[in-house]
């Protein structure tokens, strides 16, 4: 049986986690697939994360946003930097088609770098995306005060309109340049553990408010002691606070939650709200694991429109500033969040089976 190629954006995690649940999902169907993950998110991700065999090489064919941390986006330097990959196609495209080899996989799965796209039309294979928004999407906002780089958007729209299937989640932005799509439930990582077994295993209080505090894989510098209700224990798995004690705050680092088998999902469901600034891969799994959401707007990125209208429909949640964020002054909305009854799931969170199984039928 011949495996896959999957390329993935390295913005954020939110990608890969998607991409790696939906592979999980397709390695117990089909256990002999194998599969060659080329991305700028870290191995360490995949072995952490994945249940089924892969080969990894480092491989930038997009630069997603630029950002100083996880809630500022520089929308010029975005533009430049996807210029200079552009710019360089041609070397990019002979580099990888070097590299995989003589023998093509059966599709390449993009989520969901455009060159990814002409990888897959020059083996003569199938491309499969899977996402909610494009990056044509993101980059024709930012090219109405930059006109110089719109030359990038209809690039990125002429490379993805060679996909032979998009499987299109839902809190979508328009991907109407995607000449076929299907709809997919949402796709989520969902916890193994009991919220009791998080809490022992990583050693947080048996008692008490815990808060899970994810800001992505940049992060934010918070220089001041939040206001926090009694009792409460804030958890990070990165350092957040700068120059401050932080009896209050546990940082759990992703080697001691793989050492005593603890997920990140496993810790999302056991926290009673998560507070983030929202990209999808967060907002599916409070979804999918009924866990309330405190979200601080993220700056320009035109996913935020379409996902905070999911975040109203499905958790309760509370909207942060980011003034109030960095000045510390969280307990008024940690009250009230805390305060409502937790949610059941009422989404369908079966995405990662729709998406396997559609994969499964492009094997050969």
């Amino acid at each position: 049986m011949k495996g896959l190629v999957c390329y993935v954006s390295g913005h954020g995690y939110g990608h890969a986690s998607r991409v790696t649940e939906v592979l999980n999902t397709l390695h117990a169907h089909r256990p002999g697939v194998f599969v060659d993950i080329r991305t700028s998110v870290p191995r360490w991700f995949f072995e952490f994360n994945a249940s089924f065999p892969f080969t990894y090489t480092s491989s930038r064919l997009d630069v997603g946003a630029v950002q100083r941390d996880s809630l500022s986006v520089d929308p010029e330097a975005t533009l430049r930097a996807y210029a200079a990959i552009a710019a360089r196609a041609e070397e990019l495209l002979s580099a990888e088609l070097r590299t995989l080899g003589a023998a093509p996989p059966s599709f390449v799965l993009a989520d969901i770098p455009a060159l990814a796209v002409e990888v897959a039309k020059r083996l003569g294979v199938p491309a499969v995306a899977m996402t909610n928004f494009s990056w044509d999407w993101i980059y024709a906002d930012y090219t109405r005060d930059f006109p110089a780089y719109r030359h990038l958007v209809e690039e990125l729209r002429a490379l993805y309109a060679a996909t032979s299937l998009l499987l299109r989640l839902p809190l979508h932005g328009d991907l109407s340049v995607f000449p076929h799509i299907r709809d997919i439930p949402f796709v989520a990582r969902r916890a193994r553990l009991s919220r009791a077994d998080v809490r022992r295993r990583l050693a947080l209080p048996e008692v008490g408010h815990l808060v899970l505090l994810s800001y992505g894989g940049l992060g934010v510098a918070l220089r001041h002691s939040p206001t926090i209700p009694r009792g409460t224990t804030l958890v990070t798995s990165q350092p957040l606070f700068e120059g401050i004690e932080t009896p209050w705050c546990r940082t759990v680092p992703t080697t001691v939650m793989r050492a005593a088998g603890v997920r990140y999902e496993d810790l999302l469901a056991a926290a009673d709200v998560v507070m983030t600034k929202p990209g999808y891969g967060i907002v599916a799994e409070c979804i999918a694991n009924a866990t309330p959401m405190i979200y601080t707007p993220r700056g320009r990125f035109a996913e935020y429109d379409c996902l905070v209208p999911g975040i109203a429909a499905h958790l309760p949640h509370a909207v942060l500033g980011n003034a109030d964020l960095y000045a510390g002054q969280w307990r008024e909305a940690l009250e009230n969040v805390l305060g409502l009854p937790r949610p059941r799931v009422t989404a369908n969170v079966e995405g990662a089976t729709a998406a396997a199984e559609a994969l499964a039928s492009m094997l050969a």
